[in-house]
């Protein structure tokens, strides 16, 4: 049985994709103008850090500059589109309930993650935050999961559960030595040898498959 579960946030918990798509169109209309990006595209910046993204897609501005038209740009963004996928207050309750900790572990700043808390009405229900702030290295790197391990005092990685949506994410449970269980509501382009140890369509029955299997 697991301890602890912990949840990536865009893409998992937090439906994010309206907000990204939305930003970056007036980023690139703004500072590439004759650039035409797809949405499939931009839905790929969902996962890595954002600030790396920004560097990749804008390698003419200032990196920080970049980073702050993101931020002024996305928090309109954010309360237009911004919303928890179904039954994630559920889930989480339902793993107090048997004991288990519930904690996120995000590439995103503690700020946006903070926000993006609040407006899906969702503060106060999980036990750890660890954003691109609290670590040295960003996901893949698995810090973030290791210290979330040092916070709940677990030393077994057998009892540590990630669960996310990108192959960003993926590869993080793997560098820990961790089970991942992969999402599969959001469209995310995931090589096929790829292999889970679960896959995951809804929250409602998330319980059931991690017992089942």
């Amino acid at each position: 049985m697991y301890k602890i579960v912990l949840f990536d946030m865009d893409g998992t918990i937090a439906d994010t994709d309206g907000m990204l798509v939305a930003t970056f169109i007036e980023l690139y209309r703004l500072y590439r103008p004759d650039y035409q990006a797809t949405i499939d595209h931009m839905l790929t910046f969902s996962g890595p850090p954002i600030f790396d993204t920004l560097k990749r897609e804008f390698p003419h501005l200032d990196p920080q500059f970049a980073f702050d038209e993101f931020r002024r740009l996305s928090l309109p963004n954010y309360k237009k589109h911004v919303k928890p996928f179904p039954f994630v207050r559920e889930l989480v309750e339902q793993l107090h309930e048997r004991g288990i900790k519930a904690g996120i572990v995000t590439s995103k700043h503690r700020y946006p993650s903070e926000y993006t808390i609040s407006l899906m009405k969702l503060e106060g229900i999980f036990d750890l935050l660890i954003a691109h702030d609290d670590v040295k290295m960003p996901k893949p790197n698995p810090e973030g999961i290791f210290k979330a391990m040092n916070f709940f005092g677990i030393n077994s990685k057998k009892e540590v559960l990630f669960v996310g949506d990108t192959l960003t994410d993926y590869l993080t449970a793997r560098n820990a030595g961790v089970d991942i269980a992969l999402v599969t509501w959001t469209p995310r382009d995931i090589p096929s040898e790829v292999k889970a140890d679960y896959y995951i369509d809804s929250f409602h029955n998330f319980i059931e498959v991690i017992n089942d299997e």
